[in-house]
């Protein structure tokens, strides 16, 4: 509608105005109209372009990913203009995705500082291999854990490459202790050459090389073996204690597992199982019998720990043969167990300096295994299994907190329980995300 046909005076403007001449006039203002009116579309439609490619420059949703193909139809004007307003009114995801942007920053900068100081404390032989390959597990499933969020080119397979160098520089670093007075410097040495070629066997995985999973899982069974070996001898002279023979125990089934589900074999190999389970009673009985007389090595908090791990061992295998009942009492045994031990180290022995950061730690990562095997099982109340645990966190991180002179490897333990709570925080992101 152009307004030299609309406007009331029209007439008044043109009335002394000669026909031919008028009719020019009508033509000139009727394309001038015209092309005003294309050129305010235009710049409506671009302003609207523009205002929509601005906002998608600054705020894209991390859990949408937009999929543009080229047979997809151009949105009409209208849609564009809806669209744009849909997103720019949402303070709330706006809100929401900021918070997990700020919290995976967070979260990846707490896993590399633990990654650092573990490394630094682990050098200079002020932790020992356990302690730094824990460091290391927990700090790098954080670290591919955002790197999964956020789409990252830091890739499972990348991440897994730059342990495999810290491992590789352990491995290194304790040939050169090759001396006479370094005791249980070989099981050491091959503890951390099985786990180098565990953590080649997960890359390989991730890269679906076959061949290199073969070469890994050879590794992994000879290691192992060489490490029982070693471990069974020094615990029989009184060189290792029962949590470095457990340790070695446990690595020997886990290969023989691996090796099952690598060649698919279905058979349950129970010999295999049964000679697992009834060292670990052995371990339980050595310990009760050190708690009966007194000595150190029987403290509560251990014997607690011993009766987790067997409960574990036993509802791990009970649930391969798809006897759910049966390990979800031995999961629920475990994880009251790995409770009380917790309970006794933050509770007791943190207090009265028997007992480190790192202690109570490691009885609180039991006390999880434990409880999220029996979540899974769809049978127990998850939530409440959450909800004792992360209080159980938070104490650890007041702990940690409350520590002033950090000298030594505290830097590193303070770090981890840091990560730990990042890690669950990271957990609680993502099912408001999947909701």
């Amino acid at each position: 509608m152009y307004w030299s046909k609309s406007h009331p005076n029209s007439d008044l403007m043109t009335g002394d105005i000669e026909p031919g001449l008028q009719q020019s006039i009508h033509r000139f203002l009727n394309s001038e109209g015209e092309s005003i009116a294309t050129d305010m579309e235009q710049s409506f439609t671009s302003y609207n372009s523009n205002l929509e490619h601005e906002y998608h420059n600054k705020f894209i949703p991390l859990n949408v990913v937009p999929e543009r193909t080229g047979t997809q139809k151009q949105k009409s004007h209208s849609e564009k203009v809806h669209s744009a307003k849909k997103i720019i009114f949402s303070p709330k995801k706006r809100r929401d995705s900021a918070q997990l942007k700020k919290h995976l920053r967070q979260t990846e900068n707490r896993a590399n500082d633990l990654v650092r100081q573990s490394t630094n404390s682990f050098t200079r032989g002020l932790m020992p291999l356990v302690d730094y390959n824990l460091a290391l597990k927990i700090a790098f499933d954080t670290k591919i854990e955002v790197a999964e969020i956020q789409k990252s080119k830091q890739n499972k397979g990348f991440l897994l490459e730059q342990k495999q160098q810290l491992i590789q520089q352990a491995v290194e670093q304790l040939q050169e202790f090759d001396q006479p007075a370094s005791q249980g410097w070989y099981g050491d040495l091959v503890h951390a050459k099985l786990l180098l070629a565990q953590n080649q066997y997960e890359i390989a995985r991730v890269n679906q090389d076959r061949d290199a999973q073969q070469f890994a899982l050879e590794a992994i069974s000879k290691n192992s073996a060489e490490y029982y070996a070693i471990r069974n001898i020094e615990a029989q002279v009184g060189e290792a204690d029962l949590s470095e023979y457990r340790r070695a125990l446990s690595s020997v089934n886990n290969a023989n597992q691996e090796l099952d589900l690598f060649y698919q074999n279905t058979k349950n190999d129970t010999a295999s199982f049964e000679t697992y389970e009834r060292r670990l009673e052995e371990i339980k009985t050595d310990i009760n019998w050190m708690a009966s007389n007194g000595a150190g090595l029987g403290r509560a908090d251990l014997l607690d720990l011993s009766k987790a791990h067997l409960s574990y061992a036993k509802g791990k295998y009970s649930l391969n043969n798809n006897r759910k009942g049966r390990s979800q009492e031995l999961f629920t045994e475990s994880m009251q167990y790995a409770k009380a031990a917790w309970n006794l180290r933050a509770n007791q022995y943190y207090p009265a300096g028997t007992a480190s950061l790192h202690d109570v730690t490691s009885s609180w990562l039991m006390w999880k295994a434990a409880g999220t095997e029996l979540a899974d099982l769809k049978t127990a109340d998850s939530q409440s299994i959450d909800k004792e645990l992360n209080i159980g966190l938070d104490q650890m991180l007041n702990l940690a907190d409350s520590i002033r002179d950090r000298r030594g490897r505290l830097d590193s333990d303070v770090s981890l329980v840091h990560c730990l709570k990042n890690s669950e925080k990271l957990s609680d992101y993502k099912r408001k995300l999947s909701d």
